[in-house]
């Protein structure tokens, strides 16, 4: 009986010293792994309308203040916006909540998951979103959300993929100097190694357990996107494929890079791929733990 309770255990008092420093005035320290998954599998579940009926009230108790989200069309909504919306009904019914894993980075958390459900009641809806929960005081506020419709056909479970043999070293020089400037530049050369097939750069700055979501709403460990980044995609589909509105947010030693590729292919079709990119700064310099790409849709 001990050991069949004991989890639960752990998660009430661990709720009990919270809510005692929340009264106190002093933070409180980010929970040990075990909890902090409870607490944001739970707190996941809840704002993706998956759990209970919810408010804008409750709702807005766990999004932060500088809370930004691009939405499964590609269109930026702030906090204001995005509460909004979660207070009205959507028609939609129960919904699934399915393939959910928790990435825990100190006073930051990613959660990534798939939440399916009947859009207007008819056509079905599957949506491959990444969550970023940042600690503070003595809760998990949602600071940043991307979502992509699943395409038809598309698993909901991860691929596995399979790295290109036999990878070159990369020779190059990693920036130096303010942290900004530096995410800066390596978003630069992100972009360009995608149109150049640079796969040794990739090799080089994507950390071990990276993670994309992919415009399809396809999601693959490092070992894939690998593969996917030293075909010549670029040049054999792109005419141009530029970056544009950079942003650069920090929480602690993680940052997020926003950006988007308005781009035009060949066949003279345009488009535009917004796309989330998330760096830990690891003892040999800034790598890429995450990417989340979600296409513009044309209004």
């Amino acid at each position: 009986m001990k050991g069949r309770f004991a989890p639960l255990i752990v998660a009430n008092c661990a709720a009990a010293l919270l809510a005692f420093a929340a009264r106190a005035g002093v933070a409180a320290p980010v929970p040990a792994e075990a909890p902090a998954k409870s607490q944001l599998l739970a707190i996941d579940r809840f704002i993706v309308g998956a759990g209970p009926a919810r408010d804008a009230g409750s709702l807005g108790a766990l999004v932060g203040s500088d809370f930004r989200m691009v939405g499964h069309d590609g269109a930026r909504v702030d906090r204001s916006a995005f509460l909004a919306a979660a207070s009205r009904p959507n028609g939609l019914g129960r919904l699934s909540h399915e393939e959910v894993r928790v990435r825990l980075f100190g006073a930051v958390a990613l959660v990534h998951g798939v939440v399916g459900a009947l859009d207007d009641g008819q056509s079905p809806l599957r949506l491959r979103y990444t969550h970023v929960f940042h600690w503070q005081a003595d809760r998990w506020l949602l600071v940043a959300a991307q979502s992509t419709p699943l395409r038809e056909g598309i698993a909901a479970a991860v691929r596995q993929g399979s790295a290109p043999p036999q990878v070159s070293a990369w020779h190059g020089r990693d920036p130096a100097g303010d942290d900004t400037d530096v995410l800066r530049q390596l978003n630069e050369q992100y972009v360009r190694a995608f149109r150049e097939a640079d796969v040794a750069w990739y090799e080089a700055h994507l950390a071990t357990d990276y993670m994309v979501t992919q415009s399809d709403g396809s999601f693959e460990y490092r070992a894939g996107a690998l593969a996917a980044f030293a075909r010549p995609t670029f040049a054999m589909n792109f005419r141009s494929f530029p970056v544009e509105q950079v942003n650069i947010r920090r929480f602690g030693e993680l940052a997020l890079i926003e950006a988007d590729n308005p781009y035009e292919l060949k066949d003279g079709r345009t488009g535009t791929a917004r796309y989330t990119d998330i760096w830990q700064k690891q003892p040999g310099g800034w790598r890429c733990i995450s990417a989340h790409i979600t296409p513009v849709r044309a209004s």
